[in-house]
């Protein structure tokens, strides 16, 4: 309770006596998540955000007298408005009710990060404590959660930044400042959660890049602090400049956190084999590594491949674990050359597949293909199809990969050792066109 405000208490209290008279016996718990429980409030400014269990279900005639109370309350109370959820212990994540800036309306409450920060951070109001409710949510759902939102919806705002970047420059300084704030700020916010498996405010998030990140990104990051805080220093002085910057960043940051797995689900099976980003670690094993001659011809050793994936970025070293122990490797690619195999603008090249000559035999080559829709899904949320390119004459590779669920696209391609087959695989397992 120290943590709260005069003014939030005082609506808070309103509230909660509005919502006893008008509606006994109806409100079990109020919990607050949001701004106030990572110390980001500012007043104000910030809104308040709640969850309040309720003791039955909402009837119309409940929904009605809560929405009164809400628009009343944000009459006589201009500053915090109160925004939140209306669920049942119960049924926690199911549809409910919420309200938000005037609206009440009905949604589902599946959000990973509201249930993360009240199961850590949030506070009790009322009833029993807000770290007892019965949510089920994990770091691991937290994660994930975010890491699909970097992809989705900031790689979406990116693509659309630099597809109107000639337009942008042209905007009113102030609005540029603004998408600046909110794109640095916001994608720190991600990078933290994914590296530290924990929220904090964007301020907090800006202090954490000006340490965690290359000295070349400290100007902008802090230009976006100065931003936040209404701190007139300013580093750039055209748009030009603002905008080229914050789009090299963005992109930059989104590539580091999928390229070095932030927030990716472990990816294995019951058979102890397993999927993982290249690490340093794999380094000894993978260059005394073992494939016959005959092997050698139709795909590259992974002492070479990892060279090819030193002078371009576009490929993707993967790993494949048995038991902890690296015993197979291969690259997935996105690049220039995708055209050459696949028309799918989303797909992904699978290169350099091979098993280690000691653990070949062992059923890894199906086990690893069998969790490779899965860990793309992961690490590469916008790819929905993997595409590789197998020798006409390598008949023992042809059968694994139909086997795990490849299919022949009927494209032909020419490699260094003759005519190859284009296979594909959708990364949902649904069935090809």
């Amino acid at each position: 309770m120290n943590k709260i405000p005069n003014t939030v208490q005082k609506v808070l209290d309103l509230y909660i006596d509005k919502v006893n008279n008008d509606l006994p016996g109806l409100l079990e718990g109020l919990y607050l998540h949001g701004s106030i429980v990572i110390d980001a409030y500012q007043e104000g400014e910030s809104d308040v955000d709640f969850v309040a269990v309720t003791s039955r279900e909402l009837t119309k005639e409940d929904v009605s007298t809560l929405k009164n109370i809400h628009l009343n309350l944000a009459e006589t109370c201009k500053n915090p408005q109160l925004d939140g959820i209306y669920v049942q212990a119960s049924h926690l994540t199911a549809e409910g009710y919420f309200y938000n800036e005037g609206t009440f309306g009905k949604a589902v409450h599946d959000i990973p990060v509201t249930w993360w920060l009240l199961k850590n951070k949030g506070i009790t109001i009322m009833g029993p404590e807000a770290s007892g409710l019965p949510s089920n949510v994990t770091t691991e759902d937290l994660t994930a959660y975010v890491r699909k939102n970097m992809n989705d919806y900031w790689a979406t705002r990116l693509s659309t930044m630099e597809q109107k970047q000639d337009q942008l420059i042209h905007y009113p300084v102030k609005r540029i400042e603004a998408e600046m704030e909110w794109t640095v700020l916001g994608l720190l916010r991600q990078f933290y959660t994914l590296k530290e498996e924990n929220i904090i405010s964007k301020l907090a998030a800006g202090a954490y890049g000006l340490r965690e990140l290359e000295p070349k990104w400290h100007g902008l990051i802090q230009e976006a602090i100065n931003i936040r805080q209404r701190n007139p220093e300013r580093s750039f002085i055209t748009n030009e400049e603002r905008v080229n910057n914050t789009i090299h960043f963005a992109k930059a940051l989104i590539q580091f956190c999928n390229q070095n797995g932030l927030g990716a689900k472990k990816n294995h099976s019951k058979s102890g084999v397993q999927l993982e980003n290249f690490q340093t670690e794999h380094l000894e094993y993978l260059v005394g590594y073992e494939l016959t001659k005959s092997q050698l011809k139709f795909t590259s050793h992974p002492r070479d491949a990892l060279n090819a994936c030193e002078a371009d970025k576009g490929r993707h070293p993967v790993v494949i674990l048995k038991n902890g122990h690296p015993a197979g490797f291969f690259v997935l690619y996105q690049g220039e050359e995708i055209p050459s195999y696949t028309d799918n603008p989303n797909a992904i090249l699978l290169r350099a597949y091979s098993i280690s000559l000691r653990f070949q035999g062992q059923g890894i080559a199906g086990k690893s293909l069998e969790l490779l829709p899965e860990y793309v899904e992961l690490n590469f949320p916008q790819v929905d199809e993997v595409v590789l390119a197998v020798n006409r004459r390598n008949e023992a590779a042809q059968r694994v990969y139909l086997r795990s669920g490849f299919e022949d696209s009927g494209k032909r391609v020419m490699g260094r050792m003759g005519e190859q087959f284009v296979y594909r695989l959708k990364v949902n397992g649904e069935q090809l066109p």
